[in-house]
C-alpha cells in the first residue's frame, strides 16, 4: 500500500483513524470448535430486531429449524465467524458477532433451477441460472433429491424475524438469504449497549475479507422491510438481487474486494 498524506513523516493518526485501528484490534476469528451457545445471544437479536413484534424467546429459538440452520453443528466446511471483543484481551466478552455459513449441498440441489436477479448475475459474469446452480452443484443434478437484526442502522442485526419452520421438515431450509450453493449467507449483530460505535460495519468487512480469502465469490443476506440495517449493508457494498417474502435478498460481490 502506498503511504497517504497522513501515513508518512511520523504524522499523528487522526482520532477517527486511531479509533478504527483500536476497534479492528478487538476483532478476532472464532475457531471451528466454538461452542454453539456463543451464537445464541446474537441470533436472538437477529430474530428479534423489531420492537413492534412479539418476542421470540431463546427457548423457542433453540427449537426452531430455521434458527438451527445458522449455528447448529458449527465448524463444518465454509463456516467463518469473527467476534468483536469488549477489550483487546481475547478473553474479554464478545459484544458483536458476524458469521457466514453455506447451505448443505444436499438441500440446495433441489433449488438449482430457481432464479435470481440479473444485476447479481451480471456482476459475476454469469446468467441467473448459472449463479443459482453454482459450481458446487453437479451439472446433471436434478431437483428430485429427497428432502432430508436492532434499531441502530450502523450496528443493527442482520437477519430478520421469520415464520416458524420447525415443523416444515419436508422442505429443506437453506437460509432466508440463499442465492447459490457456493455463496454463504451472512448474519451479524451487536449487543444493544455497544451499538452506534461502528462495530457492525467493521465486522461485516472483516468477515467478508475472510470469505474472499476462502475463495467465495460473494456473500448474501436477507433484510426485512423496515429493518434499519439495510443502510449499513448498502454502505458496505450490498445490492438487492430480489425479494423473498417481505424481505430484500442482498449480495456483496467479493470478486473485486
Amino acid at each position: 500500500m502506498n503511504a497517504g498524506p497522513n501515513d508518512a513523516h511520523g504524522s499523528e493518526p487522526k482520532p477517527a483513524e486511531a479509533g478504527a485501528a483500536t476497534l479492528r484490534g478487538r476483532i478476532r476469528p472464532l475457531p471451528a470448535e466454538t461452542d454453539e451457545e456463543t451464537f445464541l445471544p446474537f441470533l436472538d437479536l437477529c430474530f428479534n430486531w423489531s420492537m413492534d413484534r412479539p418476542r421470540i424467546e431463546i427457548a423457542e429459538i433453540r427449537q426452531r429449524t430455521d434458527a438451527a440452520f445458522y449455528y447448529r453443528g458449527w465448524g463444518r466446511h465454509g463456516d467463518i465467524a469473527v467476534g468483536a471483543h469488549a477489550e483487546a484481551d481475547p478473553g474479554s466478552p464478545i459484544i458483536g458477532l458476524a458469521w457466514v455459513r453455506l447451505a448443505d449441498i444436499t438441500d440446495v440441489v433441489g433449488k438449482a433451477d430457481d432464479g435470481v436477479g440479473g444485476d447479481f448475475a451480471a456482476a459475476l459474469g454469469k446468467t441467473g441460472a448459472e449463479v443459482v446452480r453454482s459450481e458446487t452443484v453437479p451439472a446433471d443434478a436434478s431437483g428430485d433429491v429427497a428432502a432430508d437484526s436492532a434499531s441502530n442502522s450502523d450496528d443493527a442485526a442482520a437477519a430478520d424475524s421469520a415464520p416458524d419452520l420447525s415443523d416444515a421438515d419436508e422442505t429443506p431450509f437453506t437460509g432466508y438469504g440463499w442465492v447459490a450453493a457456493d455463496i454463504p449467507e451472512l448474519s451479524v449483530a451487536v449487543l444493544p449497549e455497544h451499538q452506534g460505535q461502528g462495530i457492525g460495519g467493521v465486522l461485516v468487512d472483516t468477515v467478508c475479507t475472510l470469505a474472499r480469502m476462502s475463495g467465495f465469490p460473494a456473500v448474501s443476506l436477507s433484510v426485512e422491510d423496515g429493518n434499519g440495517a439495510a443502510k449499513l449493508y448498502a454502505d458496505h457494498g450490498f445490492v438487492s438481487v430480489g425479494r423473498s417474502g417481505d424481505s430484500d435478498v442482498l449480495v456483496r460481490s467479493l470478486i473485486q474486494d
